[in-house]
């Protein structure tokens, strides 16, 4: 797992009840210079957390973490 797909785990799973926009996680999952420098850096990583079926988007197409069950 690279350093920006737990970056953006981290994140939401501090809040699991929650969903995020990419740029919201892209803001907050990251220091600001990180995020200053590319802001939609979170964009890619996101697809491939999907794609791995570890995160989940809502109906508003925000994200959330996927509860290990």
């Amino acid at each position: 797992m690279s350093w920006e797909e737990q970056q953006i785990l981290d994140f939401l799973a501090s809040a699991p009840e929650s969903f995020f926009s990419r740029r919201e996680i892209a803001r907050k999952s990251v220091k600001r210079a990180f995020f200053d420098e590319n802001p939609t850096w979170a964009n890619p990583v996101l697809e491939g957390l999907m794609n791995k079926n570890l995160v989940v988007q809502d109906a508003a197409g925000y994200y959330g973490y996927k509860k290990p069950y």
